[in-house]
């Protein structure tokens, strides 16, 4: 008997087990060998693994690995060309492994499992022909029931080749990685096998709808369905729910259930087992939440309560591995930073991480904005294909459409897994409306509750969206929707040469490396690290700036999508590094400008170099998305300077949450000094013991003088924005 490929999304590496399942892990070492030639099949190195003989460590990716050359790579974009990993190449490349069957299993129907490969993948088992793989974000499985070999050795040679490199989308934005970056893993079932279970909290209802598929299950067949806080704290609720025709479909109910939030992001525990009587035939269990997204006029809701998304895009670096990274605590230690940090919202830019990174962001409370590039995504693999592309052309069509089902299906069960997007930047139309109908209405079908829009960066009322990501023009009236500010705004520093020595793992600090270079050809090497610290400083003022800015003046929105929150190596754009790890300022100071509640002044940078003796007026705003909003607010502000308190004051008003809301406005005169001084104003909102603070510098100049009459400019300034300046007399050489 053959194997037979499952088309469901496998389940592998899961979080939890259910006591009852049986699963047996192949990660670790491997075997390896490049085939830059294409000798393999010819060669039919799948019935000679020992020629695959290099040790490699799976879940990884090959380049990053070491395996390749030491030339040079492409980075989408930027146009760079640099060695990213720590080895370039693309082609194909053999893994090999051999194991054993654990003994019980014997009699059991077996299978073989895949966490993902990329681009694709074929695999042989003891010489014989599984099957393929061309989705790059889709785990796949075989059964191998009759390949197996019982108290005996077992060889399995998989071969990851480049066929549909195209569709893993901005997988490769930073080069060509190649690999089995997730587990592989063998199961055990009975004559039954679950194929797929969706959980599907209904927040309204007050109960979890389960789907589960066994198309083997016989009439007669029941799934016990159990469910429990994941903290272990609570009572358990279960069901029997029978199955019919291979499909068992039932709810349990969940009185009061504990909702997931950003705020509060609470787990339950769901086993699910398939019985024939008294014996088990498969079992497993997975986390969920219950969480509702929905819209109210311009407003984002979250279980009915108004949110503000602090969002920050993400483009796949994970320099550790050079690939999706599959290591849970790692993941959780990120992913909290950013929730330290202010953030709650991740927009994956044309991709999807696997499911390891949806577990980290269930437990800290991230929304995650999934694309699988339906109509289109940020896909430069050519020259001439960048921006959307591949496009639903009939061509490729099928496989994106399948690809996107089966990573809805795969990650359906994860409160975090709330938002899909089907391209980037399309700005107001589209070729395909259809399809994206379609799109939207089978995403709906799966996950009810889950939000879909049609583009990232765009609008067309037309075309479907539960919310708008757009930047939204100055002074047109905006749709009674919620509007996410778009890509805002891309600051980046110079690259940190300081940071080379955390590069230890797939990806080389190679924008360090291209401006070492750069620096040294023009004999500025030792002010590198200066320049890179000072332009972080500009970069962070520019960023909490403009941040504050757009959150005050365009009040109709829902939320910013900051770009990023973390570096991406060429470029560092965050206020954390590639390691989601602290650069110029810490979590809560950052929150004072990305955090639920914000207190916004009406500074711009004009206005923030005064003159002593100068009168100094400046209104403030608040901004409450704090759950619950504060209530009956105080705000003391203060100007102070080294030699402390200049000036003080308070303001009362009558607060609203949700919204931009004016307070007040601080009037003061600048103090006398004698050289250029930099004070602070700071404000705190005080309500019982909450408290919410900012704090902004400002520059006073003494009193100005006129210049004396023999002071004249060299040459023709081409920039100034000194009136005095341009005014001066010139001279040049010969007037010397």
């Amino acid at each position: 008997m053959a194997a037979t490929a499952s088309r469901a999304p496998a389940r592998v590496n899961p979080l939890l087990c259910h006591p009852r399942e049986l699963r047996y892990c192949l990660r670790g070492d491997w075997r390896f060998r490049l085939d830059p030639e294409e000798a393999g099949l010819a060669g039919e190195w799948f019935r000679r693994p020992e020629g695959i003989a290099e040790p490699i460590a799976v879940p990884g990716c090959w380049q990053g690995q070491g395996f390749g050359h030491g030339g040079e790579d492409e980075v989408w974009d930027f146009r760079l060309r640099a060695r990213v990993f720590r080895a370039t190449y693309r082609g194909t490349g053999w893994y090999a492994r051999t194991f054993r069957v654990p003994d019980a299993w014997q009699g059991r129907r077996v299978w073989l499992n895949f966490g993902g490969a990329h681009p694709s993948a074929e695999a042989w088992l003891n010489g014989e022909p599984l099957g393929g793989n061309d989705l790059p974000f889709v785990p796949f499985r075989f059964e191998v029931t009759n390949l197996l070999r019982h108290g005996a050795d077992n060889d399995l040679v998989v071969r990851v080749h480049e066929h549909n490199r195209l569709y893993g989308l901005a997988y490769s934005w930073q080069g060509n990685w190649s690999g089995l970056y997730r587990d592989v893993e063998l199961t055990a079932t009975g004559a039954a096998a679950l194929s797929e279970v969706r959980l599907l909290p209904d927040v309204p209802a007050q109960r979890l709808r389960v789907r589960a598929w066994a198309p083997e299950a016989r009439s007669g067949c029941t799934l016990r369905v159990s469910m429990v806080p994941a903290a272990g704290v609570g009572a358990s609720v279960t069901a029997e729910i029978p199955v019919h025709e291979g499909l068992g479909r039932g709810e349990v109910a969940v009185p009061g259930p504990r909702l997931w939030s950003p705020d509060d992001p609470q787990l339950y525990r769901v086993d699910v087992e398939l019985a024939d009587g008294d014996r088990t035939l498969d079992a497993l269990a997975e986390r969920t939440g219950f969480v509702q997204l929905t819209a109210e006029g311009r407003r984002f809701l979250i279980n009915g309560d108004p949110y503000y998304i602090r969002g920050t895009g993400d483009f796949i670096s994970c320099p550790e591995t050079g690939c999706p990274d599959t290591d849970r605590d790692r993941w959780r230690r990120k992913l909290r930073a950013l929730r330290e940090y202010g953030y709650n919202q991740v927009r994956c830019q044309s991709y999807v991480y696997g499911p390891e990174y949806y577990d980290a962001a269930d437990e800290v409370g991230l929304l995650i904005q999934g694309e699988m590039g339906m109509l289109g995504a940020w896909g430069g693999q050519t020259q001439e294909h960048v921006y959307a592309w591949p496009a639903p052309t009939p061509d490729h069509y099928p496989t994106l459409k399948q690809q996107w089902d089966l990573v809805v299906r795969r990650d359906v069960s994860h409160p975090s897994a709330a938002i899909y997007c089907m391209s980037n930047e399309l700005g107001g139309s589209t070729f395909f409306p259809r399809v994206a109908w379609q799109c939207y209405h089978d995403t709906k079908a799966v996950k009810p509750h889950a939000m879909v829009i049609w583009t990232d960066g765009g609008y067309n009322p037309e075309l479907p969206g539960d919310f708008v990501n757009t930047n939204w023009p100055e002074g047109q009236a905006p749709p009674d929707q919620p509007v996410i500010e778009h890509e805002f705004r891309w600051w980046s520093s110079l690259p940190d040469a300081r940071l080379a020595g955390k590069y230890t793992g797939a990806i080389r600090h190679y924008a360090g490396e291209i401006a070492r270079e750069a620096s040294r050809r023009r004999g500025q090497e030792d002010l590198l690290e200066t320049y890179a610290v000072n332009s972080q400083r500009l970069q962070l003022l520019e960023a909490k700036t403009k941040l504050e800015q757009c959150r005050r003046d365009r009040g109709f929105l829902a939320g910013i999508s900051h770009f990023n929150a973390m570096d991406a190596n060429p470029s560092p754009q965050g206020v954390l590094d590639d390691f989601y790890e602290r650069k110029l300022v810490d979590a809560e100071t950052w929150r004072q400008t990305m955090g639920d509640t914000v207190i916004l002044p009406g500074l711009d940078f004009e206005n923030r170099v005064l003159q002593e003796g100068e009168a100094f007026r400046c209104p403030l705003y608040v901004s409450d998305f704090s759950h619950p909003p504060f209530s009956e607010p105080r705000l003391r502000w203060t100007l102070s300077a080294k030699g402390g308190e200049i000036a003080i004051g308070g303001l009362r008003w009558a607060h609203e949450p949700f919204t931009t809301c004016p307070v007040g406005e601080v009037k003061c005169v600048m103090p006398r000094v004698g050289k250029p001084a930099r004070v602070e104003l700071g404000a705190a909102l005080t309500d019982g013991s909450r408290r919410a603070t900012n704090q902004w510098s400002l520059w006073v100049f003494p009193e100005t003088r006129a210049l004396p009459e023999t002071v004249a400019r060299y040459g023709t300034p081409r920039h100034t924005w000194l009136a005095a300046w341009k005014e001066l007399p010139t001279v040049d050489g010969a007037g010397l």
